[in-house]
Order: structure tokens, then C-alpha cells, then sequence
């Protein structure tokens, strides 16, 4: 009666209580940021307040939830503030800039309604990842999405980008769930059950990634495909086996990306006077409008001061906002930020609340890197596909903000993408809240996922005794 006996499959908790308090954290900030906002502009903490009653709403609701199910809450502690500082910025942009849109608390919640269908969607569907031809599955279903562009892609932004279609009111920029497409693919190659050859991986990836580069160069749209590629090359360095094959791939798409950049230095130089008098034709056409963006986004970015007022302004305004920020921004002297809602969304950050909120978004970046990196290495032992996708969705996340960072401070070539829960957009929102999510659930630890985890597939399970065996 005094000593029970303990039952084995009991489940300890093993929840720190300082979980709990990146919930109280978060809200907390929420409010200190709030009240920052009410110093600056009365109207856009008006605004802020608005949105910030259901936003508080999600973050308990979600806050709790993983919470109970043992999830890492420093990471659930970064994605509400972020949330938080791109929700202020977008609100004070509405203020204080000349943007082509408003922000609109409607959109931005019925994005994460929608990364909540896309992650149920995800995880009904997580289990044919393992089977032998979906990779080729979703080889065909990259190439669709970017055929789709061609024929019926539009450049609503006039930036010569056609990465969008028109679905009645609405437009979907598509290249964003390319992405996601990419993070399936590679979780499908390296978990699938019959386990495919180095030779076959290879020739498999790389037939994804030409469907990717050649589609983001007819589309015009190189920023994603910095991503992709970096995603590609991390993929099979972490993942695939170690072997000849593999480094000769891999040093051969190294000296390959620097070939190119060379050959078309050597184009612009030639096409250059061609453009200028007139007599473009044919193929020369079509590469010019590539050679050129390429060649002034690296030439720009080694001399800023060569073309302050055309092709380098935005980096040039950028540069001037960075430098008259302080610790508490300067938008009374300077709001000539060029797209501070989406490519310069950081730069427009320092500028409108300071350096040290904008250090304070770059720390919350690395700590999802760090803490999707600790994710992926305990995964990786267990269940390698949920480690495969922890990993792509950690750095479609943290690269992506760390490129944009850099590129909008000049300090490497400007890749014109948003930054994730800074920059304006619905539809990269939406991919952002599913990525989201999905390194939530994979960051849970409660009784479902460790029998999953200890189960596993049984086809799986099947094949790897197999491979014991001989």
C-alpha cells in the first residue's frame, strides 16, 4: 500500500519547468514590443494591438500544445517572436513608407490556416515517402510547376519574374512550394525502402536539380534557386554515403558553379555592345536578360559606389539606412528604403527600431538553426526521413534569412527573397508557418512518436534486417 511498484512502460515527464516559461516569454515580448510601437506611431500600435489579440490566442493555444506533448520550446520561443517583429515592421512599413500593398491581418492568419491543412496534409501522406518511386513522383511534380509558370506565369511585382499565377483575386507565388517539393524529394531518395545506389541517387538529384535550374532561369527567378542549390549540395554531403562518386560530384558542381560565374562575366562583356547598338537576335536575346541581372547583381554588390542611382540603389539607400539607424532607428530623416516590405525588410527593420532588435532577429535565427540542427542529429539515428525533412525545413528557413540578411547589408550579391516572418507575402507566409509546424511536431517527444520512432515503418524494419542478413 506504501510502496507501489513501479510500472516499466510508465512514462516519466521529463519536462523541464523552464519550458514553460518561453510561453510567458514570448508574451511578454509581445507587449514591450507593443509598447515600443505606441512610442513611434500611435496609429500602427493601434494596428499592432489588433493583431496582436489573435495572435496571443495562437501562441498560448500552440504554446501549451507542444508544451504537453514535451516539443523544444526555445524553438517555439524564436518562431513567436519573430512573428511578433514581422508583424510590428509590417504595421509601422504601412506608416511610414510608400508600399504598393497593406498589411492585411486577414491574410496572415488565413496563412497559417492554410500551413495547418498543409501540415495534416503532410503527415497523412508521410508514409509513402518511403515507397521506391516517389522520388521520380516528385521529379514530375517540380517539373509541372514550373511548366505551369511558363505558360501562364505572371510578373505582378513588374520585376520581370514570373513566378506567379492568378487563381481569380488571388496570386500564388509557385516556386515557393517547389521548395517543398524539395524537401519530399530528398526525404523520399535517402529514406526510401529499397535503398537506391550512390549511382542512382546521383543521376536522381541531379535530374531534380536541372528541372530546378532551368526552370528558374526561364522564369527569371535565380533567388530560389540559390536555396535550392545550396540545399542540394548540403543534402548529399550530410546524407548520402561516403564514396568516390560523391566527392567527384560534388567537387565537380563546385568548380562547375565557378565556370559559370566566369562564363558570364565573359558573355556580359560581349553582349554588352551587342545590347547597345541594337542587334541582339535570337539566343543572344534570351541570355542577355540573365547575363545582365547576374553580372550587375555581383558587380554591384564589389562596387556599390559605381552605380549609386540605377542598379545599385537600392544596396546604395540600404547602405545609408544601416549607417543613420542608432539604437532606436531614424525613420524622421531617411524612409527611401526601395521593397522594404520584402528584399530589404531587414535593413527596413534597423531602420525603423534600431540595431539591437535587429541583432536580437538575427540571434532567433541561429537559434533555429541550432536547435533544428540538434533535431536533425537525434533524428537521424532513429528516423531518418522526419531528420531529412527537420533538416531542409531548418535551412529553407535560416538560409533564406541569413542570404537576404547579408545580401541587403551588401556583403555578398542580393538575392531578392523575403525573409521569413519579416518580409510581406502570403504565399511565402504560408510556407513559412508550414515549415513551421512541421519542426514542431518533429521536435515532440510524447508516447505516439516514440512508438512510431521505435516501430517505424514495417517494410522498412523488413528491408534493414535484410540488408543484415547478407
Amino acid at each position: 500500500m506504501f510502496f507501489k511498484k513501479k510500472d516499466p512502460l510508465e512514462q516519466v515527464d521529463t519536462r523541464s519547468k523552464a519550458d514553460a516559461i518561453w510561453i510567458v516569454i514570448s508574451i511578454l515580448f509581445a507587449f514591450v514590443l507593443g509598447g515600443f510601437i505606441f512610442i513611434k506611431s500611435i496609429e500602427a500600435s493601434i494596428q499592432y494591438l489588433t493583431a496582436l489579440v489573435p495572435l496571443l490566442l495562437v501562441m498560448i493555444f500552440v504554446g501549451t500544445y507542444f508544451y504537453n506533448r514535451m516539443a523544444d520550446m526555445r524553438l517555439f520561443g524564436a518562431f513567436s517572436c519573430l512573428a511578433c517583429i514581422g508583424i510590428a515592421l509590417q504595421v509601422m512599413l504601412d506608416q511610414q513608407y510608400q508600399v504598393p500593398s497593406s498589411f492585411s491581418l486577414i491574410k496572415y492568419f488565413a496563412g497559417m490556416a492554410i500551413a495547418t491543412v498543409l501540415l495534416l496534409i503532410y503527415l497523412g501522406i508521410k508514409r509513402f515517402m518511403y515507397r521506391q518511386y516517389t522520388a521520380h513522383f516528385l521529379i514530375l511534380v517540380s517539373a509541372a510547376i514550373y511548366i505551369a509558370l511558363l505558360f501562364f506565369g505572371r510578373d505582378t511585382n513588374g520585376y520581370g519574374t514570373t513566378a506567379w499565377i492568378r487563381i481569380g483575386p488571388l496570386s500564388l507565388q509557385l516556386t515557393d512550394f517547389a521548395k517543398i517539393t524539395a524537401i519530399l524529394f530528398y526525404s523520399a531518395l535517402f529514406s526510401v525502402n529499397r535503398k537506391f545506389s550512390n549511382r542512382t541517387i546521383l543521376i536522381l538529384s541531379s535530374i531534380f536539380f536541372m528541372i530546378n535550374l532551368v526552370g528558374s532561369i526561364v522564369i527569371h527567378e535565380l533567388g530560389s534557386f540559390y536555396i535550392l542549390y545550396f540545399l542540394h549540395l548540403s543534402m548529399l554531403y550530410i546524407f548520402m554515403e561516403r564514396g568516390k562518386k560523391k566527392r567527384i560530384y560534388l567537387l565537380t558542381i563546385a568548380i562547375s558553379t565557378i565556370l559559370a560565374i566566369v562564363i558570364l562575366f565573359l558573355l556580359y562583356k560581349i553582349l554588352a555592345p551587342m545590347a547597345q547598338s541594337g542587334t541582339l537576335n535570337g539566343i543572344t536575346s534570351i541570355l542577355w536578360p540573365i547575363v545582365r541581372k547576374v553580372y550587375l547583381r555581383f558587380s554591384i554588390t564589389a562596387n556599390i559606389n559605381s552605380d549609386p542611382y540605377g542598379a545599385g540603389y537600392q544596396l546604395f539607400q540600404g547602405k545609408r539606412a544601416l549607417w543613420m539607424s542608432g539604437l532606436f532607428g531614424n525613420t524622421v530623416n531617411f524612409t527611401a528604403i526601395p521593397v522594404p516590405e520584402s528584399d530589404m525588410a531587414f535593413v527596413a527593420l534597423v531602420n525603423t527600431f534600431g540595431m539591437p532588435l535587429g541583432l536580437l532577429a538575427v540571434f532567433l535565427f541561429l537559434q533555429i538553426a541550432i536547435s533544428g540542427s540538434e533535431m536533425c542529429r537525434r533524428l537521424i539515428q532513429t528516423k531518418k526521413q522526419d531528420a531529412i525533412v527537420a533538416y531542409g525545413a531548418t535551412v529553407l528557413l535560416y538560409m533564406q534569412a541569413l542570404l537576404v540578411i547579408l545580401g541587403s547589408c551588401n556583403i555578398i550579391p542580393l538575392a531578392g527573397l523575403p525573409i521569413p516572418f519579416l518580409s510581406r507575402g502570403g504565399t511565402y507566409q504560408t510556407i513559412v508557418f508550414f515549415f513551421v509546424g512541421v519542426l514542431l511536431h518533429l521536435s515532440k517527444q510524447d508516447d505516439e512518436d516514440n512508438e512510431e520512432i521505435q516501430g517505424g515503418d514495417d517494410d522498412e524494419q523488413a528491408f534493414t534486417r535484410i540488408d543484415i542478413d547478407e
